[in-house]
């Protein structure tokens, strides 16, 4: 029997568009599939690229059901079903063979209507059985072996802050707390964020996974007036933290473990981690290995890596003789930037 897709977030035309491939695609597919409206589906998709779709997204992973992304984003990565704009018969086949083995076969009854009864025979005048010889006791049936149970399925990615702080992965404000820290609010259109007490405070939010459940939508009027407070701080500042203690000694993709580096200019040190005083000394004398800066700066290498990831992520690393790791953000030398400075005491490159 049919099962069923829902597209959520999708305009008029992706929905004609789908429709129109389910039953172009339908030699292709391991089960029947078509589209349904209501909520008692067995496929969500969801349109990540609408002002909400990502939160909408992040909420659909709670009931239960596998989900489906829909975007124009070709790198998007973080989910395994993803169907990209626009909508071809080729993707649409992959995803639903691969969602087929995680959705369960319906009753009949939930897809169809229950056929009409047919008419009563006229009645007709009554003659006995003719006699019959007795038939021969039919042969024992095997009993039907069940078909094999479906693979669960995968368990969701598990990622950390760094992760979620990556370009794209937050699209909406949204909010973070936990009992062991001061509620965190991260707004990534604006790159701020903003929460009470020190940036060492919100450690246990860098060293540990997020689900996507526990990130909580705030309303664009909330999310204004933290702007207007005047509080927010740049999201780089979180960006270093996140890195800074959540490497666990592994060294960001992208980078070499045997390149040499080398601060491109003095940070400003957060004053909650001094020993990174002495590895910034030694990286903005002159290119080097990760183990020669361990030794020169009498630090460990775990601390060295974690001090290189994080300011490789917020702009200040070069490797190997200039080609820079990661672009900092251009400068404003006006107004603007002199009240940056003022309000962030992060240092340069904000």
């Amino acid at each position: 029997m049919s099962k069923r897709i829902t597209l959520h977030g999708a305009g008029e035309d992706d929905i004609a568009r789908l429709r129109e491939l389910l039953q172009r695609s339908a030699g292709s597919l391991h089960s029947s599939w078509s589209y349904y409206a209501g909520t008692d589906t067995d496929l969500v998709v969801i349109d990540v690229d609408t002002v909400y779709g990502h939160m909408d997204w992040l909420r659909a992973h709670s009931s239960g059901k596998p989900v489906a992304v829909l975007t124009e984003h070709t790198q998007f990565n973080e989910s395994d079903l993803v169907l990209f704009k626009p909508l071809n018969a080729e993707n649409l086949a992959d995803v639903l063979n691969r969602a087929d083995a995680l959705v369960e076969d319906r009753p009949a009854s939930e897809y169809e209507a229950p056929p009409l009864p047919s008419p009563a025979p006229a009645p007709r005048a009554f003659s006995p059985p003719p006699v019959r010889a007795a038939a021969p006791a039919p042969a024992p049936v095997a009993a039907p072996v069940p078909p094999p149970a479906p693979p669960p399925p995968e368990p969701p990615r598990e990622r950390r802050l760094s992760a979620w702080l990556a370009d794209g992965a937050l699209r909406a404000a949204v909010r973070l707390q936990d009992a062991d820290a001061p509620e965190l609010i991260i707004d990534p259109a604006a790159k701020t964020y903003f929460a009470d007490g020190n940036l060492r405070a919100l450690s246990t939010y860098c060293t540990r996974v997020i689900a996507p459940s526990e990130w909580q939508e705030v309303a664009p009027a909330d999310a204004a007036k933290v702007q207007d407070s005047g509080k927010a701080q740049p999201l780089t500042r979180l960006l270093w933290l996140a890195h800074a203690l959540g490497s666990n000694g592994q060294l960001s993709p992208g980078l070499d473990i045997n390149a040499k580096f080398k601060l491109a200019r003095w940070p400003q040190i957060e004053r909650e981690f001094a020993k990174h005083f002495r590895i910034a000394t030694v990286m903005l004398k002159q290119p080097a290995t990760l183990a020669e800066i361990a030794d020169q700066s009498g630090a460990t290498l775990t601390d060295v890596i974690d001090f290189t990831n994080a300011y490789n992520a917020t702009g200040y690393i070069e490797t190997d003789g200039g080609a820079k790791a990661a672009e900092p953000a251009a400068r404003d030398s006006g107004r603007h930037a002199i009240l940056s400075r003022l309000r962030n005491p992060f240092g340069g490159g904000q």
